[in-house]
């Protein structure tokens, strides 16, 4: 587009001498000598004008082709999950644009599988949990009463809890229930600034490998 608004300056400045030089049209001399003195004194400024407006057309083309840079706040990372997206963001170079935040979460209601006595009547538990859709569960190995349980997910919230509870109970494990048990678990947050589209499109498609992972739009530090 630029080169063709130049072709555009260079052919009018060609005609223009053209006209100054007399080669355009068979004027007699005392019509082509007013016509040349007034071009000539027109010239500069004719010439000063077209300059302008390319420069213009330049500094909006330039500014047109800047890309729109976004800012990302990408949260629900548990520690284990920020350690797999630590390493493949890495491969972005982003460091100096990345924020991480890790805060401890406390929750005080537990939904759980009792205990089923055993390692591998737990796991064998696990393999039915998962044919019915549930991935987010653990089996509590610690040395408590609660060993060989399955923890099917804590909650800040007893209204929380319960709503899973019934959930769970719905899809065919009636032996879920609910007790006290506090839980910290760390969550990580990220906030990613100055991407490029490019940029942006590549840090969504790692956050999209994260099943509990969100994000939205932030408020770019340029702006």
């Amino acid at each position: 587009m630029l080169r063709f608004f130049f072709l555009i300056f260079l052919i009018v400045n060609a005609l223009l001498l053209a006209l100054n030089l007399g080669y355009l049209g068979k004027w007699s001399s005392e019509e082509r000598e007013p016509s040349r003195m007034k071009l000539e004194k027109n010239a500069d400024n004719i010439k000063l004008m077209s300059a302008n407006v390319a420069q213009d057309l330049i500094e909006a083309q330039t500014k047109k082709a800047e890309p729109v840079l976004a800012c990302l706040d990408l949260s629900g990372f548990t520690a284990a999950d920020s350690k797999s997206f630590d390493e493949k963001i890495k491969t972005l170079s982003l460091a100096t644009r990345l924020t991480r935040t890790e805060l401890a979460e406390v929750a005080t209601n537990m939904v759980y599988i009792p205990t089923l006595g055993s390692k591998d009547a737990a796991e064998k538990k696990a393999a039915q949990i998962r044919k019915l859709g549930f991935s987010e569960f653990y089996i509590v190995q610690d040395q408590t009463p609660m060993r060989w349980a399955i923890s099917m997910g804590v909650f800040k919230t007893p209204e929380a809890a319960k709503a899973h509870l019934a959930n769970l109970q719905k899809k065919g494990l009636k032996e879920a229930k609910l007790a006290p048990r506090t839980v910290s678990a760390a969550k990580v947050s990220y906030r990613l600034q100055d991407l490029n589209p490019e940029e942006k499109q590549l840090v969504e498609q790692i956050k999209s490998g994260f099943v509990n992972a969100q994000s939205h739009e932030c408020a770019s530090k340029t702006e």
